[in-house]
């Protein structure tokens, strides 16, 4: 078992399923490094679905834009979604502060969802109409908060 390795339960049900493979794993563990069992609550990762959809979004923008704007580049727009939707933060590494620097995109997947939410009306107001592939997580995640 490595560092963020974990498993998921979701009943009282599973707990009684996954213990013996719980135990298991714990029987196993080499002891040469201690072991932590961490219990909190589980929130869905940030998946490689709507990442890409993200960065399919910023190639669509950059393309709607990039004659007019010469700089609107794909990068560019990635940037610029960031830093409206996302702000800023100060990040401190030792002895060094690097203030207004840029969010990343966010790592779990409703928090990713609401950013690409702003994204699309931002470029639906621009009349820049972003493409939804007929099943991606985005678009899953969007039914499902319709229901």
């Amino acid at each position: 078992m490595s560092q963020g390795d974990y498993v998921r339960i979701d009943s009282k049900h599973a707990v009684e399923t996954q213990l013996p493979f719980l135990l298991r794993r714990i029987e196993g563990w080499d002891y040469s490094v201690p072991l932590v069992v961490k219990l909190e609550r589980y929130d869905d990762p940030r998946t490689n679905s709507q990442n890409n959809l993200f960065h399919k979004w910023c190639r669509q923008m950059s393309d709607a834009f990039i004659e007019k704007v010469p700089d609107a580049t794909e990068e560019n727009m990635k940037f610029m979604m960031k830093s409206m939707f996302l702000g800023t933060e100060t990040i401190t590494i030792g002895k060094e502060t690097y203030p207004d620097q840029i969010k990343p995109t966010p790592k779990h997947k409703g928090e990713m969802c609401y950013f690409m939410d702003q994204v699309y009306a931002w470029a639906a107001d621009r009349k820049v109409f972003l493409s939804l592939p007929e099943y991606n997580e985005y678009t899953a995640l969007k039914q499902k908060q319709e229901e």
